[in-house]
């Protein structure tokens, strides 16, 4: 069995879901994925890790002008720990390698210590905590990686 990472289509959007809604307190809406693919994709970039047909994993990511903003990242319960989310982010730096972007950016729960050392395993560093960034009060990690040229 191979995970296949390709871009997302609405054909994916209902197991997208599920992975949203079992990975985050305040998922994402049906809505809301459907608008990221209607964006123009030198903007909004969306993945989907695929194994036989099933999505375990996606990854959603915005360019701007002096990086990539990861808006979004998880992989299905029971397929974590087995190096998808490594292969999505490997993908971000990938593009960022591609597009000259010198920045990856992203934010994350302060709670989320899995995803933190993640993050911390592919040289992202806290710039900063914001406040009251999630709607129950909890802060955000504000986390970047600097890309250089044949890094």
């Amino acid at each position: 069995m191979s995970i296949n990472l390709r871009k997302a289509n609405e054909s994916d959007i209902e197991q997208v879901l599920e992975i949203e809604e079992e990975s985050f307190k305040e998922p994402w809406s049906k809505n809301a994925f459907l608008y990221e693919l209607l964006l123009p994709r030198d903007i909004a970039l969306f993945y989907v890790a695929e194994e036989n047909g099933k999505i375990k994993g996606y990854i959603l990511m915005h360019l701007f002008e002096e990086g990539l903003h990861i808006i979004n990242i998880a992989v299905r319960k029971e397929a974590r720990r087995k190096g998808i989310g490594t292969m999505m982010l490997k993908k971000a730096v990938n593009i960022a390698e591609e597009k000259n972007i010198p920045l990856l950016v992203l934010e994350v729960r302060e709670s989320n210590i899995q995803a933190i050392n993640l993050y911390k395993k592919f040289g992202f560093h806290t710039i900063r905590t914001i406040d009251n960034y999630y709607s129950n009060g909890e802060k955000a990690l504000l986390m970047v990686k600097e890309i250089r040229k044949g890094h």
